[in-house]
């Protein structure tokens, strides 16, 4: 009893110290400006669930073929989905962060517990209460009582609980080897399988809504059983997460390391005829190239740019204006939301050389921005079959593709004036970069992510699509056009505060 609590004491302490580092970073009030911005988004995307569950409510008041808790209990796998997908833009795993923990006279497993701990009692799983809890404020409680409802809420928040854990199961594996992307594919492939076995589209959503309505069903009668299940869902997951951390993170900490001879050195010499900027553009490729963590965000993003190519080709879910804009678009900047949004990262590791020379980090800045416009040729060739197809305009595919290479681009490498902690170029699962979030960086990935999207749908309701696709390319061939000045200023506006960035990569490194 005495050891369960002095465990008990360690993770409340733990968690303590959690919150306190955040207080204590360098970037704290950067951050927390930030913050209030993303605190307001939330706030904003709470308001708009809530306005959905309204309009959920008002068509599960109008069903005649199910009651208003079956229908709940069927849309949360979609629910449950697309949550999981979200997760991966913010939430990170336990082995992420707990290696300043490691030199603690403490357990590993009372770390990781901690860190468990803190992803179940994080606010972020509670935003979709803001749909749920007013869904079934009008449509659950004056038909089927307060029992009910409240077994509904229970049950609807402990499985949102057990997919974050779902989430940190499956993230900590991919991490450590992509091909593990199989498991969460293939477990939503059994999961919606009813909508692909059956050869009716429209009669495989009826199986899969009938199926999951069951838990609905059982839930009205007063059955406790859904509940249990949830339960033993939620206990099992934390189960297998805690295992997989604790093995992740031992193995990481006391493996031996091998160094791997290089066979064959790649010297691009065709690039040497550009003087400094090919010399930077051949460190770019090598540094991608050569190294663990960009050539896994390189390959990260391959695979998942043919994954949804794929998708649109073979189905016509995403046929809509809305969701030919989104994915359009999203294709195009994939590359560059996982890569230039941490621009700098990887030369905080060098960057004292780097500051030698003259506009050594301009010219690092010109070489980022020409080959991640040369990748735009990626995702270009990949979706040129739904041109072919007869589904999307190639004059649309090529505005996109323009714009992001000007206006989404000019906006990701603003981070080179903000980004002052070192990313690892072999990173490892226990390192705790990007354990303080960087808010900036989150605001900037809202912003091209939405803005695009909600300027594409402002266009298209004023004007014709090749009016709007005019508007889009226009747009980035001015960014494009004027990519000296721009980087030029970008470069100005850094080495203003050289000294502060490259502390914050010299403090980063020793962490």
């Amino acid at each position: 009893m005495n050891y369960r609590i002095k465990r008990f004491d360690a993770i409340r302490i733990l968690l303590k110290h959690r919150r306190m580092a955040e207080r204590r970073s360098l970037d704290f009030g950067k951050n927390k400006a930030a913050k209030v911005v993303v605190f307001i988004s939330m706030a904003l995307m709470a308001v708009y669930l809530m306005a959905a569950s309204v309009i959920f409510a008002l068509i599960a008041n109008d069903s005649r073929t199910f009651t208003a808790t079956e229908i709940l209990c069927a849309t949360l796998p979609f629910i449950l989905t697309f949550d999981f997908f979200v997760r991966f833009l913010a939430q990170q795993t336990p082995s992420q962060i707990v290696k300043p923990y490691t030199l603690l006279p403490l357990p590993t497993a009372v770390g990781i517990d901690a860190f468990i701990t803190s992803s179940l009692i994080n606010w972020g799983n509670a935003l979709w209460l803001a749909l749920i809890i007013p869904y079934i404020i009008m449509s659950v409680v004056f038909s089927y009582g307060a029992l009910v409802s409240i077994n509904l809420i229970l049950f609807s928040y402990i499985l949102i609980l057990a997919n974050s854990q779902w989430y940190s199961i499956a993230r900590t594996l991919i991490n450590s080897n992509l091909l593990w992307w199989a498991l969460p594919i293939g477990y939503y492939a059994l999961a919606f399988s009813p909508l692909y076995i059956y050869g009716d589209a429209g009669i495989g959503f009826d199986k899969l809504v009938y199926f999951y309505a069951n838990a609905g069903t059982a839930i009205d009668s007063h059955s406790l059983l859904p509940l249990l299940l949830a339960m033993a869902i939620l206990a099992a997951t934390i189960a297998v997460n805690r295992k997989i951390q604790i093995t992740f993170v031992k193995d990481e900490l006391f493996k031996t390391k091998t160094v791997k001879e290089i066979k064959t050195v790649r010297n691009y010499g065709f690039l040497e005829k550009y003087g400094k900027l090919g010399s930077f553009l051949q460190l770019e490729i090598k540094l991608t190239l050569r190294n663990k963590v960009p050539k896994k965000a390189l390959l990260f993003d391959s695979v998942g740019v043919v994954f949804i190519s794929a998708i649109i080709i073979t189905s016509d879910i995403y046929d809509s204006q809305g969701m030919t804009n989104f994915w359009g678009l999203y294709n195009f900047i994939l590359y560059g939301s996982t890569i230039l949004v941490k621009v700098m990262g990887y030369e905080g590791n060098y960057i004292d050389g780097l500051m030698t020379r003259r506009e050594n980090i301009l010219n690092i800045l010109k070489a980022k921005y020409y080959l991640m416009s040369a990748l735009l040729i990626v995702p270009f060739l990949l979706m040129l079959p739904v041109v072919i197809s007869g589904k999307w305009s190639l004059f649309m595919l090529v505005s996109y593709a323009i714009f992001t290479m000007g206006f989404q681009y000019f906006v990701l490498l603003q981070m080179a004036v903000y980004n002052k902690q070192t990313i690892p170029l072999n990173q490892k699962l226990t390192n705790n970069n990007g354990a303080d979030n960087n808010y900036i960086q989150m605001i900037l990935m809202g912003v091209i992510f939405i803005v695009p999207n909600v300027m594409c749908a402002v266009l298209q309701s004023v004007f014709s699509d090749n009016v709007s696709y005019s508007v889009m390319l226009t747009i980035g061939m001015v960014f494009i056009a004027t990519h000296n000045l721009w980087l030029k200023n970008i470069y100005k506006r850094l080495m203003k505060r050289k000294y502060i960035n490259m502390d914050g990569f010299r403090t980063s490194r020793q962490s």
